[in-house]
């Protein structure tokens, strides 16, 4: 990777150490959930406690967050991006090798801290390069994120209790991504050592509306794979096939954001980020007939599969010289993937898991809303 006029060029070499960086991270998302009940009998807990796996991961998500937002400027892409590789690995074994709850819990929180520092870092690299198909690799490389999220659920059943061997391999592959990453020279500027980054009111306001509008975006994402097997479970769907659809949910996540990468070529970013969102609503709305609840919930997955990526390419091509402004939504994203699906779950236990797909299509239009004032809003700055 060579820096050209403070923007990023990618080798070979790189996007192959970031695309095995996102496959992990992928499976490091989705694997908790499948894995708690063999957290229970290994080290005998209950199901509230077993849980606190989400809350660490996601407290360690956000300091890897905020510490590679501060980082900005200062550390180099190739330092910054191996030590968050290395914390990952550190963790990975962590679990793997843990005997008792504690040292599980630290083993999660330090991939947390991996996790988060790099969902900033790879994606701002993309974001902020030199290649003209930047978009397009940022859905690309995205999608082999979801690859991730699909296979994960399918190695804990393999792996069963012996789950440890998951996460020895995990930190094999960070060790392997880590070699992508040799030699990259740069860094990207931060907001405070970037003379051209804005400081207009109205560029604050559009940063805020984008966080908005990301942080609901996520509470739409782990809110659809979160609850949707308990509401199809509650249409009369056995709880063996809603696990597996909901992986057809992360599939079609997947597929999507392959399949719209050749789109972004010829499509503007904000049209793909309207587009993909309207469509979701329509999809989640039309999940409240229960025998079409399946097909929309996998029809929602390929509508909001380039929103993430192509948002922050949207944000970016806005910001040219300011990576500090994108660096603001994965902070936003990280509340909103933890706040709106725990919001949602106390809603449900009081009005019944029918209502599953309104509050989620709710969520959709004001995410809807979020980008289409983001829209407005950049149409002003220029």
């Amino acid at each position: 990777m060579i820096v050209r006029d403070d923007r990023i060029a990618l080798s070979r070499a790189a996007l192959s150490g970031a695309g095995l960086t996102l496959l992990l991270m992928g499976a490091m998302a989705a694997a908790y959930g499948p894995l708690l009940p063999y957290l229970m009998r290994r080290f005998a807990i209950g199901v509230s406690v077993a849980g606190l796996v989400f809350g660490v991961h996601f407290a360690g998500g956000l300091l890897g967050v905020t510490a590679s937002m501060l980082s900005l400027g200062r550390l180099t892409s190739r330092v910054a991006v191996s030590g968050a590789l290395g914390l990952m690995a550190i963790g990975c074994i962590g679990v793997a090798l843990a005997l008792s709850w504690l040292v599980m819990l630290a083993g999660v929180f330090l991939i947390g801290i991996g996790f988060g520092a790099l969902d900033l870092r790879i994606n701002q690299m993309l974001a902020y390069s030199v290649n003209p198909k930047r978009v397009a690799l940022l859905n690309g490389l995205n999608g082999v994120f979801g690859i991730g999220a699909v296979a994960a659920p399918i190695l804990v059943s393999i792996a069963g209790a012996r789950y440890g061997l998951i996460y020895a391999g995990g930190a094999a592959v960070a060790a392997v991504a880590l070699l992508g990453f040799r030699g990259v020279p740069g860094r990207l500027r931060g907001a405070s050592s970037s003379g051209t980054a804005p400081s207009s009111r109205r560029t604050a306001r559009l940063v805020v509306i984008f966080a908005t509008a990301f942080g609901l975006y996520v509470g739409v994402e782990i809110g659809v794979a979160g609850w949707m097997p308990t509401h199809l479970h509650s249409a009369g769907f056995g709880l063996a096939a809603a696990a597996t659809l909901t992986s057809g949910f992360w599939l079609a996540l997947a597929a999507g954001r392959f399949l719209v990468a050749p789109l972004t070529l010829r499509v503007s970013d904000w049209a793909i980020v309207l587009g993909g969102t309207a469509v979701a609503v329509l999809c989640l709305a039309g999940a409240l007939i229960a025998p079409f609840a399946p097909v929309a919930y996998i029809a929602t997955g390929l509508a909001i599969a380039p929103v993430f990526p192509t948002g922050v390419a949207w944000l970016a091509t806005l910001n040219p010289a300011n990576p500090g402004a994108t660096s603001w939504l994965f902070p936003a994203s990280m509340v909103g993937g933890a706040l709106i699906p725990s919001a949602i779950g106390l809603v449900i236990a009081r009005v019944g898991a029918g209502w599953v797909p309104t509050i989620l299509a709710a969520v959709a239009i004001g995410t809807l809303a979020a980008f289409a004032a983001a829209a407005r809003s950049s149409t002003r700055l220029n």
